[in-house]
């Protein structure tokens, strides 16, 4: 599914800056048990971060909420800036795509969710808690915290991506929105 339904989003990510997309069908990405525990055990930020798990919907529900979609776009974004720059490299793509989102969903796609593709970093230090947050309405979780499996599903849809044994390398990203 690269044909877009709606050109109004391309245009939105377009004039945001995320011209590396294509549109899929929700149903495509590969949803996978390991991944959660990949998260669990294994990411600094499980159970340290207001939108990671165990702060998400269980591995069923997500498979689920994915199912009820039937139009995403794949947004891919290279990150070749410094170790030190990272950071706030991410951060300030965070603020964008949810401008982006938000934008598509005031043009008339109230269904529009983001699954990121870094770990919510809005804030300097995240209260660890979902009641607490101090940013609910901008927070999401990323693709892997919705347990999708991001190398399988990018692979799938063309795109090349491999494990970055160094912090020196370009690492490729990938964003999820779905749309409706």
């Amino acid at each position: 599914m690269t044909q877009s339904a709606f050109p109004l989003v391309d245009t939105i990510l377009d004039a945001a800056g995320f011209v590396d997309h294509i549109w899929v069908a929700p149903s495509t990405m590969t949803v996978s048990q390991w991944v959660r525990m990949k998260c669990m055990f294994g990411c600094p930020d499980y159970g340290r971060n207001a939108s990671c798990p165990p702060n998400v919907p269980s591995v069923s529900e997500c498979r689920e909420l994915l199912l009820e979609y039937s139009h995403a776009v794949l947004i891919h974004l290279v990150c070749d800036v410094l170790i030190e720059a990272r950071k706030e490299w991410s951060r300030t793509k965070q603020k964008v795509l949810m401008e982006a989102e938000k934008q598509i969903f005031l043009s008339g796609n109230e269904r529009a969710f983001l699954l990121s593709f870094e770990n919510c970093n809005l804030c300097d230090e995240c209260v660890s808690s979902p009641r607490d947050c101090r940013l609910p309405y901008i927070r999401r979780p990323t693709m892997e915290a919705f347990a999708i499996d991001v190398y399988s599903s990018v692979r799938q849809h063309g795109y090349s991506i491999s494990v970055k044994k160094d912090l020196t390398e370009t690492a490729d990203r990938f964003a999820l929105l779905l749309i409706a």
